[in-house]
């Protein structure tokens, strides 16, 4: 695929909701070379907002560092490794960044129909494939958790006080292990990249509704998945990339 040529168009929205004073959440995209990520910061003050900056910024870096042509997952681990060492050692050395930390979700449309799936904590990546809606990422919290050994019925059941708490984040600790996936992308698929301050406010039946009706103008689609989480309340920063591929794109192969 020449530059210019892509198979998807991409938008991305970031707002500071209607509570939050700060927005604390990052978002980027390169539609010429099919990436997007977006990162949901944490550790109060300034220590959220700087830890999901230095996660995208590290992450898009190494994967344009990386020489055109077809990334693979392994680029997809490494970044996420550096992205990690990057919060984590800053906050090691200043004090007031102390406890910082991100999720991350990324996506890398490939030239072959493929898409890349990375991520860390609970923000997601969705699908929207005809009417069918799949969140192609699993969070790493505690609900979750909860969920997958059968202590709750469905992660809507669960108690309020659990959301938010995550098993797994960048720049926590040391080292991290993302989820790294690979998935066909075929014509007319809409995809979502959003921070929990759309899903908690947004339900998935009216995210498949908006992606279903307006998915082929992304732009439109990322503003009105921002408006929808503020008109609901806004509890949170809410972050947006939609991607929607074009009916000539590529067939990938399913790999996961």
């Amino acid at each position: 695929m020449s530059k210019g040529s892509a198979s998807w168009r991409m938008a991305m929205v970031s707002h500071v909701g209607q509570v939050r004073l700060r927005n604390e959440d990052c978002v980027a995209c390169d539609e010429t070379r099919g990436l997007a990520v977006l990162a949901d910061g944490m550790g109060g003050h300034a220590g959220g907002a700087e830890a999901a900056r230095m996660a995208v910024l590290t992450w898009m870096d190494r994967l344009h560092a990386v020489e055109e042509g077809m990334l693979v997952e392994d680029d997809l681990r490494h970044a996420a490794h550096l992205a990690n060492r990057a919060v984590f050692m800053a906050g090691r050395r200043d004090p007031g960044l102390r406890g910082m930390g991100s999720t991350l979700v990324a996506g890398c449309f490939r030239a072959d129909g493929v898409l890349l799936v990375a991520n860390v904590g609970d923000s997601r990546l969705y699908r929207l494939r005809g009417d069918v809606l799949e969140c192609l990422t699993r969070d790493h919290s505690v609900l979750r958790a909860r969920c997958d050994a059968g202590m709750i019925g469905a992660a809507s059941e669960g108690p309020p006080a659990l959301r938010g708490l995550l098993t797994r984040a960048i720049g926590v600790e040391a080292e991290v292990v993302p989820d790294v996936g690979a998935f066909a992308v075929e014509p007319n698929d809409h995809y979502l990249l959003c921070s929990d301050g759309l899903t908690d406010m947004v339900p998935d039946v009216d995210i498949a509704e908006i992606l279903a009706t307006l998915g082929a103008s992304p732009q439109v689609a990322a503003k009105h998945l921002v408006d929808l989480a503020n008109d609901r309340g806004g509890m949170d920063n809410v972050s947006v990339v939609v991607v929607s591929s074009c009916a000539s794109v590529r067939l990938g192969t399913e790999l996961g």
